[in-house]
């Protein structure tokens, strides 16, 4: 499987867009690695997780035909990771397409569901080109290939989930946006026999103290990839990826990536490929 982070930072992107910390004021003059959008990742050209305000700008920067992608996965309501009025232009007034087009499928819980019922026109299914299937915790389904399988979030929103990917013999889990993995997922993932390839884990803090329970650190990263491994989850051919990073963790890539490293994590950044 190719893994792409099309986006990497939490709600408020790095820099922020009305903040002038130490962090955004540098990764502003730096550039790079060090500018970070909201939240997004494509696996295999094939299936897109979360659809932020910054689809646009990821599908102009990294050349990606969105007409082609059919599943879309959306991890929680927020609107750094689900930003409906975007998915509206698939209308006919605004999109040429052919009629034969294959509808693109929305996954997500029932606020998702509700987010895509904005106006009288019901952008959901007015053409045809959009649909909607409600997900449900532990139940699995097939998507583009794929066998994914919503698992519980612990994140502020209501039903948020993380998303367990499986493809050709190969295993991923993108845990963003939520705190501790919750214990009977670890169980879960145990009794299934899962031995994940790639771990995605959020780290809005980066390795400042976290006193809220919807996001986590490196100290709650390790503390979860520890639970996995003694679970037999993680092993030793696991990529452990860190992602979804905030200006007020108070790191740079540049600085946060050797601190990360030093504790086996990989440190995402926007165009960041993995190939399993």
């Amino acid at each position: 499987m190719k893994f792409k982070y099309l986006g990497t930072a939490a709600a408020e992107g790095i820099p922020a867009i009305y903040c002038n910390c130490e962090v955004c004021q540098t990764a502003r003059k730096l550039g790079g690695r060090e500018l970070r959008s909201r939240s997004q990742a494509l696996v295999d050209d094939k299936l897109l997780i979360d659809f932020p305000c910054d689809t646009y700008w990821h599908a102009i920067t990294y050349g990606i035909d969105l007409t082609k992608i059919k599943h879309i996965l959306i991890t929680h309501s927020h609107n750094d990771h689900f930003y409906p009025l975007d998915m509206a232009y698939i209308r006919k007034s605004f999109a040429h397409l052919p009629d034969d087009f294959e509808p693109v499928t929305v996954y997500g819980n029932q606020e998702i569901g509700a987010g895509m019922h904005l106006d009288e026109n019901n952008f959901m299914d007015p053409d045809h080109r959009l649909r909607f299937e409600l997900v449900k915790p532990f139940e699995s389904f097939q998507a583009g290939g794929f066998l994914v399988t919503p698992l519980p979030a612990c994140h502020g929103t209501k039903d948020p989930y993380i998303y367990l990917l499986n493809k050709d013999g190969k295993s991923i889990l993108y845990a963003h946006d939520t705190g501790r993995i919750f214990p009977e997922v670890i169980l879960f993932l145990k009794e299934n026999g899962v031995v994940l390839d790639l771990i995605s884990l959020d780290c809005t803090e980066a390795d400042k103290p976290i006193d809220y329970s919807s996001h986590m650190n490196l100290e709650r990263n390790i503390i979860c990839r520890n639970e996995m491994k003694e679970a037999g989850i993680v092993c030793g051919h696991t990529v452990c990826v860190l992602n979804h990073f905030s200006h007020n963790g108070g790191r740079l890539y540049r600085d946060f990536v050797k601190i990360a490293e030093k504790e086996g994590f990989l440190v995402s950044y926007d165009g960041m490929e993995i190939c399993l």
